[in-house]
């Protein structure tokens, strides 16, 4: 991990933290960071519990969509997704 390019999760989950929203690209490069292995295990944890407990908006929305795609068609591995949710309520949604 390049602690130089960890620049942009420590500044979201600062705003996460003062329950503030973030928008499309502040989303999109902090996933960025995540997928491209830059981000600690803590500040991922962090990140996502946060930005769950605030509860997401469109924007956020559409800025981890587009790292997802992004990052999903240049790397090889297999991605999987749970279709029936965290709680297995079958709800048909996504769970990452």
């Amino acid at each position: 991990m390049d602690l130089e390019k960890t620049i942009m999760i420590k500044y979201t989950i600062k705003k996460l933290n003062e329950n503030t929203n973030l928008n499309y690209k502040e989303t999109k490069q902090t996933f960025d960071e995540i997928f491209s292995g830059n981000a600690s295990t803590d500040q991922i944890n962090d990140f996502i519990t946060l930005l769950g407990q605030k509860r997401e908006t469109p924007s956020e929305i559409a800025g981890t969509a587009d790292s997802l795609r992004t990052h999903s068609l240049s790397t090889p591995k297999k991605v999987v997704l749970n279709r029936l949710g965290l709680r297995k309520d079958y709800s048909n949604s996504l769970n990452f």
